[in-house]
């Protein structure tokens, strides 16, 4: 995240906001629209599988969109002339906000009953599941519906975000996993979880601000188109884990 966004700004000369949105595009992969049928096909239907795209939907909502979000208030307040204290005065604020959001606690609140053991009745299930299997057609509904109504511009930052999400992230995953000397199921979901073409929060946060980056959308759309030569790739790569 630290390194696209210094990139973006010092070396292409992007606006904070602009390069906020790409950051995060980038750095938080597509795991609400692809990370649970990507890893049931793989992996099959295991618990262990929701849980897995659970934890990384709470840790990708808690621990980056902040900083996408702190960045898109601090310009906000500073282009209106408002007086909004010091980044670091913002960041409590921007945390409890994102905290407060349907895609940060409910994943949260799934994590906690698990590991505590708490099953939701068998019936309660079965009346969520359709829900749960409409969440990814809707997610990509909207991707496409952002996508639609821009021009494809290709550029230095959107190759490189590109190139950044499809290959030099999965790679570092699976220097990690290497590092850590896990194998697995663990080792697996961890390396394809970072291997998913790159997400639509960042677009949809900008847009909530007013802002548009066509680089972003580029990203997204590029990556997502790459991810059908890259994932199969990695996916390969992986079966050693096993």
């Amino acid at each position: 995240y630290a390194a696209i966004y210094f990139i973006c700004t010092k070396v292409f000369k992007k606006s904070p906001q602009d390069a906020a949105v790409l950051t995060l595009t980038v750095a938080l992969p597509n795991y609400a629209a692809l990370g649970l049928p990507i890893l049931s096909s793989v992996l099959g239907d295991a618990p262990s599988t929701s849980l897995s795209v659970a934890v990384s939907i709470a840790c990708g909502s808690v621990l980056m969109t902040p900083f996408c979000l702190l960045i898109l208030e601090r310009e906000k307040a500073r282009l209106s002339g408002e007086n909004q204290g010091s980044s670091l005065t913002l960041l409590p604020v921007l945390m409890w906000r994102s905290v407060k959001k349907p895609i940060v606690w409910a994943p949260l609140l799934g994590v906690i009953l698990s590991a505590i053991g708490i099953k939701m009745p068998e019936i309660f299930l079965a009346s969520i599941k359709p829900l749960g299997l409409s969440a990814t057609a809707s997610a990509l509904f909207l991707t496409g519906v952002i996508l639609s109504a821009r021009k494809l511009k290709i550029n230095g930052p959107v190759l490189l975000s590109c190139v950044a999400k499809n290959l030099i992230q999965p790679f570092i995953a699976w220097g990690l996993v290497l590092a850590f000397g896990l194998s697995g199921q663990v080792a697996v979901t961890a390396i394809l979880m970072i291997a998913l073409s790159a997400g639509f929060f960042g677009i949809v946060f900008g847009n909530r601000f007013g802002v548009q980056s066509p680089d972003a959308e580029a990203s997204l759309l590029i990556s997502s188109v790459l991810c059908i030569v890259t994932l199969p790739l990695f996916i390969s790569l992986t079966a050693a884990l096993h």
